[in-house]
């Protein structure tokens, strides 16, 4: 009779493995030993592999723990196969799962006749006698075993008691992923965040075309037709998908939902979690030259026909009165200069087409550093700009 080490690769698994390392007693060592009839080879033997399976538990888990803290907040996965949580899990701890399948296998008896009733292949926890509880009258404790036999107790008790410490990991992040995939709320801000991840990474949002394959008007009201309620979408979506799909599904929808207030591409992206304010800011592009706003003479704009620069420090307010700078989808003020380089060189660049030059890029990071070490504050930059908005409404 042959003992099988195969498990489902599922979350049944962690929870047969789980109930099977909780039983580990010492007495059931020392039961199992003698019914298999472990001479001393077999217990060095036995030895050496629960040191060898202790090692790769030790690495697994480390890597484990590290993916724990950051799988569940990212919607999609880094790799061009998607799984849910468990799955993920049976192959990170895989070595792990077969490890411990061979030392429960270790303590099966041997068997070489056909069991009545069953193939010639069975479940190694169904006959590993390391969960059973049929303790001989001999057992008074290990002060009689060899000193090799102590070290198996020991070195087995270590394994098992990691064993249930990953598996308990395990089965806790299959169901936080179950809790979040019924929360819409949290499940909501999980997408948005790693949209945002996605999309403002460097050369990534200004740089799609390539990248992101957009759909044509018909894809889109296929789509909406055939559309699903948006908890039911992020949910079924949830860990199925890799970054490059985030990254062009994102990118998408922030398109569709930038057009309903008119928005192009670039103000989409920028104003994601505020197209209404986006449309604001928009609006107010075309008609800087009606706010009086400071500039100076230069040789530079004289050539260009213009009638100045715009002061540096002035399109320091501007770029954090357009909120590109600390929107968020969890509302969370942040410096976001990629973004901030993306308005000023992207956007305001593009639609501003009236008498003054704008400053370099490399002048209005100066003066934005100036500003952060002199402590001012990206609402009272802010504020500077509406200042001007409030004299030309007064005006």
């Amino acid at each position: 009779m042959l003992y099988s080490t195969i498990v489902q690769r599922d979350e049944t698994c962690f929870n047969q493995i789980y109930d099977a390392a909780r039983e580990f007693e010492e007495l059931n060592v020392l039961e199992a030993i003698t019914a298999c009839k472990f001479t001393k080879k077999k217990v060095e033997q036995t030895l050496n592999l629960v040191r060898a399976y202790q090692l790769r538990l030790n690495n697994e888990s480390m890597d484990l723990v590290e993916f724990s803290e950051t799988f569940i907040e990212e919607y999609a996965t880094d790799h061009n196969e998607c799984f849910r949580v468990t799955e993920k899990l049976v192959r990170r701890i895989g070595t792990t799962i077969t490890g411990s399948m061979k030392l429960f296998r270790s303590f099966c008896p041997v068997v070489r006749r056909k069991i009545e009733g069953a193939g010639n292949i069975v479940p190694t926890l169904d006959y590993t006698r390391l969960t059973f509880r049929q303790f001989h009258g001999q057992f008074f404790g290990v002060e009689v075993y060899i000193d090799l036999v102590k070290t198996l107790l020991h070195e087995l008790a270590t394994f098992f008691y990691h064993l249930v410490t990953v598996l308990k990991i395990c089965k806790d992040m299959i169901r936080k992923e179950q809790e979040v995939m019924g929360d819409y709320k949290r499940l909501k801000e999980i997408f948005e965040k790693s949209c945002d991840e996605v999309l403002h990474s460097v050369n990534v949002v200004f740089n799609t075309f390539g990248q992101v394959k957009l759909i044509s008007e018909e894809e889109l009201a296929e789509r909406r037709k055939n559309a699903c309620p948006m908890s039911e979408w992020l949910a079924k979506d949830y860990h199925a998908h890799d970054k490059k799909w985030l990254m062009q599904e994102g990118y998408i929808r922030r398109l569709v939902s930038g057009r309903q207030y008119g928005l192009d591409e670039t103000a989409s992206i920028l104003w994601a979690h505020n197209p209404e304010w986006g449309r604001k800011v928009c609006d107010i592009i075309p008609k800087l030259d009606t706010l009086h706003i400071p500039f100076k003479h230069s040789k530079k704009a004289e050539a260009a026909g213009k009638k100045g620069t715009y002061n540096a420090r002035e399109m320091v307010y501007l770029i954090k009165w357009s909120g590109v700078s600390w929107m968020s989808a969890d509302g969370e003020t942040i410096k976001n200069e990629t973004s901030e380089r993306q308005f000023y060189e992207n956007y305001l660049k593009a639609h501003y087409k009236g008498d003054y030059l704008l400053p370099t890029w490399q002048a209005v990071c100066r003066e934005r550093k100036y500003m952060y070490n002199v402590k001012i504050t990206m609402q009272e930059m802010a504020d500077n700009f509406a200042a001007h908005l409030s004299q030309a409404d007064a005006a």
